[in-house]
C-alpha cells in the first residue's frame, strides 16, 4: 500500500519559473495533492509542452511517474540548439 502523506519538492530551472503564477524557483507540495509528475506540472499551472526535461531525484522521469514522500522534481523547459 502506497502512502500519500508527506511532501515533495519541485524546482524550476532555465526560466521555467517565469511561466508560473508565483514566479518562484522552488515549490513544496503535499504528496496527496500531487501524486505524479504530471500532477505537479498541472498544479504549477504550466502549459502542456512547457517542460522538456524532468528529473526525479536526479533520474530522468516521465509525467506518469508516481512520486514518494521526499522526492525532488527538477523541471526544465525544452532545450534547443544546434
Amino acid at each position: 500500500m502506497m502512502t500519500t502523506t508527506g511532501t515533495i519538492t519541485a524546482r524550476l530551472f532555465a526560466g521555467l519559473e517565469t511561466q508560473t503564477a508565483e514566479r518562484r524557483t522552488q515549490h513544496a507540495f503535499l504528496l496527496a495533492e500531487t501524486p505524479t509528475v504530471d500532477a505537479v506540472v498541472e498544479r504549477l499551472g504550466l502549459k502542456p509542452g512547457a517542460t522538456g526535461i524532468v528529473l526525479v531525484n536526479g533520474v530522468h522521469a516521465g509525467g506518469e511517474r508516481v512520486l514518494k514522500p521526499g522526492d525532488e522534481i527538477a523541471l526544465f523547459p525544452p532545450l534547443g540548439g544546434g
